[in-house]
């Protein structure tokens, strides 16, 4: 498995306790990979921080904004197809 394809999987598969081929090849990279262990630990610190510093509270102008531009990317990656999709990935 290479680094980039662990970036794309590897929040999908923060809790360790899932056994599927996927996540045992990402074990595998890990064990040999230091930037990407690092990069791990970083998604960890930060998935615990979210979980134990306080919500601000969100201006509700700025939630429409979000939910819209959210809903523009949806209707835009929609349109794009499969193609596109799997490009933006990549990166």
């Amino acid at each position: 498995m290479t680094c980039g394809k662990v970036y794309n999987y590897i929040c999908e598969n923060l809790d360790e306790r899932i056994d599927s081929a996927r996540c045992r090849r990402i074990r595998e990279h890990l064990a040999k990979c230091p930037v990407c262990r690092k990069y791990l630990q970083s998604m960890k610190t930060t998935v615990r921080l979210f979980q134990v510093l306080p919500v601000p509270p969100v201006p509700p102008s700025v939630h429409r904004d979000v939910l819209r531009s959210l809903e523009t990317l949806r209707r835009t990656e929609g349109a794009a197809g499969p193609a596109r999709r799997a490009r933006t990935r990549q990166r």
